[in-house]
This record gives structure tokens, sequence and C-alpha cells, in this order.
């Protein structure tokens, strides 16, 4: 028996509004702004509103256009997409919890004994002796087995880094009898590890959340019969079970059945692609209508949700330019600071302020935090805001891009298509033809079926009775008018694949498809009665933020926006007049794409490129900076971009490349108030004025600061655009 969890429940609901219980809404601000985007992106609901504090949702609807039961389907399937909580990779180790644990486990080791050795000082008086042979220089040193390890495995590999710097630190402040002043450098390299850990893990984890778009169990077929078992024990070659509204748990191929696949989460498109057998599906898309058995070819790890999650991980690991330039700075202060160290022994001839100077020189710990700890946080933060950033470096690098290039189907142009063209055969008005268009597509909740309503519902046309309605799956729909007692008028609204199982001759409309086609539209037919009566032609308008968005990337930087598309030129010499693009390649190939970035890049300039098809990956892969709309217009092109815009929005790319530009800013910004404090340090430590013990809790103050500046980062938040009711930009039409 199949148990389903509910996502939402009815609480009130009158014609044209539902108030919803949500659940999964509860205090969680994110989750309810997602629901709302994607929901009034739904043909039919005008608009929406949720209170996270009670997880309600309150829906408004245009009942001509969607039932009530399509309205709880919709938001069924958008609250499923991103609530469930289960990591794709089998093996936890890979999602790197342990690395928090042991971490905190240590951290909380050198805090422990620290803080009993201040409480018995402070507090009650008690003298505790820091030589190297008290017990307090034994826990001190065994504290620093795990630094000094790694410091001489580097030293191994002929490198000299932090980690033999610190532990230089540690071994003298032992030998000289400061066991407390040493344990306070471990306190705080300790610290730091933590926070790293903690802050990459918040990444992994708001990465995952958004990737992770499979379900606990599923059904396989096992001797004929459906046996119900857990997602982590499918194997290659299990024949997977899917029934409507059910979502795809591996990558495979299916071997029998048929239905329409919804894949929203994966492409971000929110048209249907009807498969059938030999066609492939993949991981966490739905099958919207139909049954379907999928015969399994990657599962768990394998499946190419998991495959970019690993991808992010590893880049978590890459350190950005301006990391790099964090550590080679420490490492400089590092011997900047011995060269004071022994220069204040000389002029003083005071070991103590030489000790004082050496110790806050050698644990440059808030120089290293300066740079990786906003980078970590800017990554978590635009993963709260359905923005996937595969690494630092793409980070760093989207804010400094001055080419942007953009595809035009599914990146400036939408994913909703509208109705541009009608055509009719003589003797028929354009009303006529919407209204027997409508009157079949009633019931249809297909994206084309919705764009017919849209546009009868502007022009004010009813829908006429039909006493039989026939919905034929990849095809259209068939459905009988009666026009007396006796006689009904056959009305046939679908494409090519339709009029030939009814065989209809298409005759002299073939030119005008033709034409049609070659401008991008897709065609719908319209038959009476066997006869061809007219074509409706659909496009996807462009998005309403496409022109906002391109000027707001010109004031942050980008000088030059180029448009390459496959498209035919005048159709994207339509788009460009529109948005004011000044630079047009149409008709190019995949390869073509990627040889204009490589151009682009030879010319000097960094380089952006923007899509979401298979045809954009070379291009992807080859710009600067990659960026997919969708989590991927396609696998290969998310596979091969560096950034996706999960929620299919454009807008995006204005907060990711202000974001960017943001990070590095407070990156620069550590910097200073990390070596500035560093160098106070020294002058106080030289002078006499700062002692070992002040110059730990120097080293804990400006660590904090680079924390609470770099904290800064979870705060930032998309600017929001204000858009207005119904089509702001539509291609112009041409006959």
């Amino acid at each position: 028996m199949r148990a389903d969890k509910t996502y939402a429940s009815i609480k009130h609901s009158i014609p044209g509004r539902i108030r919803f219980k949500v659940p999964d809404l509860r205090k969680d601000k994110i989750l309810c702004g997602t629901v709302e985007r994607n929901l009034e992106k739904v043909a039919g609901i005008i608009r929406t509103r949720t209170n996270d504090k009670c997880a309600a949702l309150v829906i408004r609807y245009n009942p001509d256009f969607i039932s009530p039961e399509h309205v709880y389907e919709a938001l069924r399937e958008i609250v499923a997409v991103h609530t469930t909580k289960i990591c794709p990779i089998k093996d936890k180790k890979e999602c790197g919890c342990p690395q928090v644990k042991g971490a905190l486990r240590y951290f909380s080791f050198v805090s422990a004994v620290g803080g009993a050795v201040l409480i018995s000082e402070s507090l009650l008086g008690i003298t505790v002796a820091q030589t190297l042979f008290s017990p307090l220089g034994f826990l001190t040193v065994l504290a620093a087995v795990p630094l000094v390890k790694e410091a001489v495995t580097k030293l191994r590999e002929k490198k000299f880094g932090l980690e033999g710097i610190l532990a230089g630190g540690i071994v003298a402040a032992v030998i000289a009898g400061e066991a407390m002043t040493a344990f306070e450098i471990l306190w705080i390299n300790a610290g730091a590890e933590l926070l790293t850990a903690w802050i990459t893990e918040r990444s992994r984890r708001a990465i995952s959340g958004i990737l992770d778009n499979t379900t606990h169990h599923t059904f396989v077929l096992r001797d004929g019969v459906e046996v119900e078992v857990e997602i982590n024990n499918l194997k290659e070659g299990d024949v997977v079970v899917l029934h409507t509204g059910e979502k795809i748990c591996v990558d495979g191929t299916i071997v029998d059945g048929q239905g329409l696949i919804n894949e929203a989460p994966i492409t971000g498109r929110a048209d249907f692609i009807h498969k059938q057998q030999d066609d492939q599906v993949f991981a966490g898309t739905f099958v919207r209508e139909g049954v379907i058995y999928v015969r399994a070819e990657e599962v768990g790890d394998k499946t190419y949700l998991a495959r970019i999650l690993h991808k992010v991980e590893d880049s978590l690991e890459n350190k950005t330019a301006i990391e790099s330039t964090a550590d080679k700075l420490s490492v400089r202060l590092v011997k900047i600071g011995f060269a004071c160290t022994v220069g204040t022994l000389l002029i003083t001839a005071d070991p103590w302020r030489a000790f004082t100077v050496l110790l806050v020189m050698a644990c440059p710990c808030a120089t290293v935090l300066s740079a990786s700890t906003p980078i970590s946080t800017a990554i978590s933060t635009a993963a709260k805001n359905n923005i996937l950033i595969k690494g630092g470096r793409y980070l760093e690098e989207v804010g400094k891009c001055d080419i942007a290039c953009f595809d035009k189907t599914g990146t400036l142009t939408g994913s909703e298509p509208s109705l541009e063209h009608i055509h009719t055969t003589e003797g028929v008005t354009e009303s006529e033809l919407l209204t027997y268009a409508f009157s079949v597509e009633t019931h249809n909740h297909h994206p084309l079926a919705q764009a017919i309503k849209h546009e009868a519902g502007l022009r004010k046309i009813s829908p006429l009775p039909h006493t039989v309605c026939e919905y034929f799956l990849g095809k259209g729909m068939r459905a009988e008018l009666p026009e007396n007692e006796n006689h009904s008028t056959e009305i046939l609204v679908g494409n090519k694949k339709l009029t030939e199982q009814f065989d209809v001759r298409i005759g002299s409309l073939s030119r005008q498809v033709s034409t049609l086609k070659r401008k991008g539209l897709t065609v719908l037919y319209v038959v009476k009665d066997k006869d061809p009566i007219g074509l409706l032609a659909f496009a996807n308008t462009i998005r309403e933020e496409s022109a906002t968005v391109l000027n707001a990337l010109g004031a942050g930087g980008v000088d030059r926006t180029v448009l390459v598309t496959g498209d035919e030129p005048a159709t994207a010499n339509d788009l460009a007049r529109t948005l004011n693009i000044p630079e047009i390649h149409a008709s190019a190939m995949p390869e073509e794409k990627a040889t204009l970035v490589r151009t682009l890049q030879s010319e000097g300039g960094k380089v952006m490129m923007v899509g979401d098809g298979i045809n954009d990956a070379l291009a992807l892969a080859q710009a600067d900076v990659g960026v997919a709309m969708g989590t991927g217009g396609a696998e290969v092109a998310v596979e091969a971009a560096d950034i996706a815009l999960v929620d299919d929005d454009l807008k995006g790319l204005m907060y990711v490349q202000q974001l960017s530009q943001d990070t590095v800013k407070i990156a620069y910004q550590n910097f200073w108030l990390a070596t500035g404090s560093n160098i106070a340090g020294v002058i106080m430590g030289a002078t006499g004025v700062l002692s070992p013990v002040m110059a730990g809790f120097l080293h804990i103050l400006h660590t904090m600061g680079v924390i609470a500046n770099s904290s800064r980062l979870l705060l930032h938040s998309p600017e929001a655009i204000e858009s207005k009711q119904g089509k702001i930009y539509e291609l112009p039409q041409n006959s």
C-alpha cells in the first residue's frame, strides 16, 4: 500500500480563493518565498500570500482557467520538490558531517582544559603550573599533536606552511613556561577550524537541499508484482514502476508505458514532455500523467543530481584567488613577525617583549579566515536563495565579468508559452477559431492549453458545451460540440501526430506551417469535421525582468552584452531590438557558440555565458563563468555550468553579481582588520604595553571581528523588481 505524505490541507475554500495549511512552511521564510514564486508561474493563479508563523497559504485564482483540484496538485508538487531531505550520496561520510563533529570534539577538549585553568586561577585563586613537565604542559603537548603531525607532513613535502608556524609558536610557549599562552593559540586555531568546517557543512547542506529531489521509497517490479523498497536498496537493472504524481528516483530508460514528464525540477521548464518506451528519464522529475516502467541505469550517488553535488563539494575545497592571497599574506606576515621578534630582542634585550611579538605574529588566524569565511558564507547564502554556486572561484569571477553572452529561448524568453499568431482559412474568423479551440481545451492543463484559455479570456470568449472529450497523450485533444439533437461537430486541436491519427489532410496550410516553424513557433492544428480551419502558433514571451536585469548588469560592470542563439536572424533581431542588445549572433551551432566565447576571451574580456540547453553546454564550459537557468536546462548544461539559477529566475544574475562584489569587498576589509591589528599588536608588544596573555586576547578579538564582518553576508538578499500584470514584453509578430 502506498503511503503519501500530506503536504497541504484545505482549511477554507470559496470560488477563486483557497486557504491551505502547509506544515512545512512553519518558520521557514525561504520555503515560503520559493512556494510563492513557483505558484505564481502557474497559469490561472493570480496571487499568493504565505504566513510562516501559522503555516498558512492563501491562493487567489481564476476558476475559469484552473480548478481547485489542479491548484492543490500544483501546490503539492511544488512543496514535495522543495521539502525532501535525503542526501543523494549513500555514504554519509561524503556529506562532510564528520569534519564538523571532529572539529567540535577537538574545540570542546581545548576549551574545557583552558576553561578549567582560567576558573582555577581567576576564581579559586589556585596557581596552575605551566612548565613543560606540568600536567598542563602535558595536555598542551597532547593537544598540539595533530597540528605537529600536519606540520611534519608538510615539511616532508618540502612545504613550510601555517601549521609549522603555529606548531613552532606553541613549542616556544611551552618551553618558556607559558603553557596557557600556548593553549590560547590552540584554542584560536581550533575555533578557526570549527568555524571553517561549520560554514562549509552549512553550504553543503544548503546545496544538498537544492539538489536533493528524490524520495525515500519506491516500487519495483518483482515477478510481475509491485514491491515497495527503499531508494538506497535499488540496484542497476531494477524495473521501477512510477504512477501519476510520483517522483522519479533513478536515471534510466522506459521499458514499458508512456507518460507526460514534468522536468521542471531539472530543466526549469514548465511544459510537460511526452516520454514512451526507449526514452530516458532522470531522478528528480515527476510523472505528471500516465504510468511508466523504468529500468534503472544509475542509482543513488551515481545519478546526475548526486554527481553535481559531488562536484560542488569538491569545489568547496578549491581555493579562490583571494583565498590564495590571504594564505600568502599570512605567510609573509609570519616571516615579518620573526624579523620583528629578532629585532625586538636585539633592541630591547627583553625576551619577554620579544616573546609577546612572536605570539602576535605567529598566529595569523584572522588573516587566513579573512577570505575563506566570506566566500563560504556567500555560497551558503546564495544556496538559501536558490542559486547554486559550484565554488568560490566562480563566485569571485562573476562580479568581474565585463562581457555577458545570452542564449535566447528559455533564458531571455520565459518558459510559459503565449499565443503569438492565429492563422485562419477562408471564411473562418479568429474569434470562431479560438472559440472552438477554447471549447476543446477547457479541461486540459497543458501549458499550450493554458495559453489558449488565457487569450480567450483576454478576448472575452466563452467556451461552447461539449458531449465528448478525449485526450491523446503527446498529441492533443478531440471533442464533439453538439449543434442539435441529431448532429455534433467534431473538433481536433493538436499537433501533426493527431492529424495523422485521424487521417486529416493539411493541404495548403503546409506552407504557412513551415513559415511559422522557421520563426521558432510551436504550431497546433485546429480541425473541424476532418477539415483544417486554422493554425495556432505559440512562442515564449520575453521575461518581464529581462530588460531590468540587462540594465543592472551594465551598471554593475558588464560593458558588452551579446545575444548568441540558434534561432533564425529575424527572431533574434526582434528580441535584440526589444531589449536594446547591440550585438547579435544568430543561427549559431553549439561549436560556434563556444568559438565566439573563446574569441571574446582572446580579446581580453572576462566572459559570462548564460544558457539553458544542451546546445549551450560547450559555451558554458568555455566561459570564465557559465550560468545555467533552472537546475540546468539540460543535464549536460548544468554539469558544464559554474552557477545554476535553480528557480529559473533571471533576477538571480543581478543578485549573484552584487553578492560577488560585496564578498570581495568584505574580504579586503577583513585583510585590513587582521593586518592592522597585527601591526598594532607588534608595536604594543615591542614597547612593553602588551603582555603575552593580552596578545592571546588580541587574537581572539580580531578573529571574532573578521567572523562578525563576514557574517553580514548572511543577511544579503535579492532586491525585488516591480512587476506588472500581463505581458510586459512580447516578440513582434511577423506576418
